[in-house]
């Protein structure tokens, strides 16, 4: 039987196509070899005021490289502490940025007991942010402080972010944040205030960080709010105008008296406003 035209192609051109192909691994290979994975990290960053230092630096096959004890700092604010530690995240060629000629990368961090997935590249002078976080240890983190209070529990969630290194309002974005477990010790309480799970929707945009929908459940209190954050450079002064509602559960009134007593009316379908500014907030 006559070979077909395609297989006398194939027959006919293999060698040069499996030389083709050898040539595209090696160029590959070589690319991602010599990579500029902590350089383009420090690019994306500095935009909107980060650093970061690591310990050691080493290649991990097939295509990426792997950090030890990462610290993410702030270059604009003399905070005692950094604004994120990992100990050991791993940073690959973010594909899409290579393909607009925009280096980007793409981080795996061991975040708290936890795992954060973020892409980031360049976007209009700042950084464009895709983020994944899995089962983040609240306790752990030092960015997000209660005076006179601690949290626990987890949070998990996904979103986008926009951000400009010198205009506020024209930062944008979305995500959506998920807790777990969450409950705050407070001297208020004799026992530590059960919150349960929580789901949170927020938008950015304008200046303002709005909270669309933030609700509780399973927990000591049912807590429902709305409201926005206007975002100030610095962010100690950002404004609130934030309205929730307390459901307590029966048997947890008891427990709770002292920290009703402070409330402006005891918890029921009436909302509290939540106003001042994050460093100097009151409820009425």
């Amino acid at each position: 039987m006559p070979e077909s035209g395609s297989a006398s192609y194939w027959r006919t051109h293999r060698a040069a196509l499996g030389y083709a192909a050898f040539g595209l691994v090696l160029f590959a290979a070589f690319l991602f070899a010599t990579f500029p994975y902590t350089a383009t990290f420090s690019k994306v960053l500095a935009p909107i005021g980060l650093e970061f230092s690591s310990a050691s630096q080493s290649l991990r096959f097939p295509f990426s490289a792997e950090l030890t004890d990462v610290r993410v700092s702030s270059t604009t604010s003399a905070a005692p502490y950094p604004v994120i530690e990992c100990p050991v995240i791993t940073i690959a060629p973010s594909l899409l940025s290579l393909l607009t000629f925009q280096p980007g990368v793409r981080v795996r961090a061991s975040l708290y007991d936890g795992v954060a997935i973020v892409t980031l590249r360049p976007s209009g002078g700042g950084p464009a942010i895709r983020y994944d976080l899995d089962a983040v240890n609240v306790a752990r983190q030092r960015v997000f402080a209660l005076p006179g209070a601690a949290a626990s529990g987890t949070m998990s969630g996904h979103g986008t972010l926009w951000l400009s290194p010198a205009d506020l309002e024209a930062d944008t974005g979305d995500g959506e944040m998920i807790g777990a477990d969450l409950a705050i010790m407070s001297a208020l309480a004799s026992t530590p205030i059960r919150l349960g799970n929580a789901d949170a929707k927020f938008k950015l945009a304008g200046g303002a960080l709005t909270i669309e929908d933030l609700k509780t459940s399973g927990g000591d209190l049912t807590l429902a709010a709305t409201g926005t954050i206007e975002l100030g450079a610095d962010p100690a002064h950002s404004t609130l105008a934030i309205q929730f509602t307390l459901v307590p559960e029966p048997a947890a009134v008891s427990r709770l008296n002292m920290l009703f007593a402070l409330l402006p009316h005891p918890p029921n379908a009436q909302p509290y406003r939540l106003t001042g500014t994050l460093s100097a907030w009151r409820i009425s």
